[in-house]
């Protein structure tokens, strides 16, 4: 808001004024208020913190690539406890062959498990919706 210069002619126009500006400086401090209340909660660590993380998990090839080495982890766990890799060396070596295995599947085919990966939740999503169907039918 801009502040008019005037010419004030008597006392009830200089109280009129007085009253503007009063309104326009209570007005102004609520909005430094305001402002300076969200520059601190911009500024506080957890915030950004926060924005940092929000921006990570936003981004395509960080999603990528978390997703990339939990397949990783999560293969080599499996691998690990079905073949039980530490009993013999016969089922240490078939688990590692079949850890390089993978490892070579996930880093060289990720399209095509990103696409399986779909096709499964899209059939479990399926299934929950007909069983979701399939209880309100019987309990009308």
């Amino acid at each position: 808001m801009s502040v008019r210069l005037t010419n004030i002619k008597n006392h009830t126009e200089l109280r009129f004024k007085i009253m503007q500006l009063n309104s326009l400086r209570a007005q102004q401090e609520i909005e430094l208020k305001k402002g300076i209340t969200e520059l601190y909660q911009s500024m506080h660590p957890l915030s950004l913190l926060r924005n940092t993380l929000s921006e990570f998990a936003s981004d395509k090839q960080v999603q990528f690539d978390a997703a990339k080495i939990g397949l990783n982890l999560g293969s080599d766990f499996l691998i690990g406890k079905i073949l039980g890799s530490n009993t013999s060396i016969k089922k240490y070596l078939s688990s590692l062959v079949l850890q390089k295995a993978a490892d070579y599947v996930l880093n060289n085919h990720p399209e095509k498990i990103a696409w399986g990966v779909e096709k499964i939740t899209h059939l479990f999503n399926s299934f929950s919706k007909k069983e979701k169907k399939a209880g309100e039918v019987v309990h009308e």
